[in-house]
């Protein structure tokens, strides 16, 4: 009954929004009951009650105005890294950004990219064009947006080494440029992250090199990437932030819980801080083993770890 409820309020607002959106002039499509799973690194999640996909970056800014008129919440997706959805699925919106916002720009030195740009392509086309900076980025399988919010990086190096500006867009605010010492980067942070505002694009300040001395550096970060982690079966990347000092790795396999399952999940042999999807793992079952490590390191290190990836309901 509680199922039938939510589909039936998804159906209402779901005719809403169409209408709603077709009469603004928006351009995309609008899906219903989308299975997260087919949308997510982690191939888990049930349906989302609405999935936009826009068909530009005006169309989404259409989109995220018409949004913040209705006051509709909603989530925005790049390509499903770091993201862990619920078995019940996303009620409300979810947003796919990377076709709609792909455009890239260079400009002497510097570089703009749109929020649904992948970011290892955007490390390889800098590169052929004998700009450096990104190549930590070679190995990063989110988008442009995606690495902003969270200050992705590797290797001691992260995007708020080579940020010049932010724009976004903020229900309250509209449109803004952010300079990096307004950005709050910190690790894997910024306030981004929590302030409810939508990245819309961002530009680089990179610096000049040989092309075949960024492709080496490149290929050395994908082979370390290859060594270390699980690659050949899906995840949501590092599940847990590094405490400071330490590993979250080193913790978890510490406690014993390294190739540790529930169900289908399991706390990859090859790298304890990621879970990995061995075919037919749920949600739950991830959370299972998240709470494990968590439990088990608190109680012997006494350290809090805190998540890196978001979980949505």
């Amino acid at each position: 009954m509680k199922k039938l409820k939510i589909r039936m309020k998804a159906g209402q607002r779901y005719k809403k929004v169409t209408r709603g959106l077709h009469n603004s002039g928006f351009r995309g499509e609008i899906r219903l009951f989308e299975e997260m799973k087919g949308r997510t690194s982690i191939k888990i999640g049930g349906p989302a009650d609405i999935f936009i996909i826009p068909a530009s970056g005006n169309d989404l800014k259409k989109l995220l105005e018409y949004l913040s008129q209705q006051n509709i919440p909603y989530h925005i997706l790049g390509r499903g890294t770091n993201i862990l959805v619920s078995d019940q699925g996303v009620r409300g919106l979810v947003i796919q950004v990377g076709r709609a916002s792909a455009e890239i720009t260079f400009n002497g030195n510097q570089v703009m990219a749109e929020a649904g740009v992948a970011l290892a392509r955007l490390a390889r086309l800098a590169g052929e064009r004998g700009l450096s900076g990104l190549e930590f980025g070679a190995g990063i399988p989110g988008t442009v947006g995606g690495a902003v919010i969270m200050n992705a990086g590797c290797q001691g190096e992260d995007i708020s080494c080579i940020i010049k500006r932010v724009r976004t867009f903020h229900p309250d605010a509209g449109v803004k440029d952010w300079a990096p010492e307004d950005c709050r980067f910190g690790y894997r942070s910024s306030r981004f992250r929590k302030d409810g505002g939508i990245v819309l694009e961002a530009e680089f300040e990179l610096r000049r090199d040989r092309p075949l001395l960024i492709k080496k550096r490149m290929d050395d970060i994908l082979a370390r990437r290859k060594a270390v982690l699980p690659l050949e079966y899906p995840s949501a990347g590092s599940i847990f932030k590094n405490p400071p000092g330490d590993f979250a790795g080193r913790l978890i396999d510490a406690v014993g819980l390294k190739g540790k399952r529930a169900g289908g999940a399991q706390i990859s042999e090859k790298h304890a801080n990621v879970i990995i999807n061995l075919g037919s793992a749920r949600a739950t079952e991830v959370e299972e083993l998240i709470a494990l490590a968590r439990e088990k390191v608190k109680e012997m290190f006494g350290v809090e770890l805190e998540l890196e990836i978001e979980i949505w309901s």
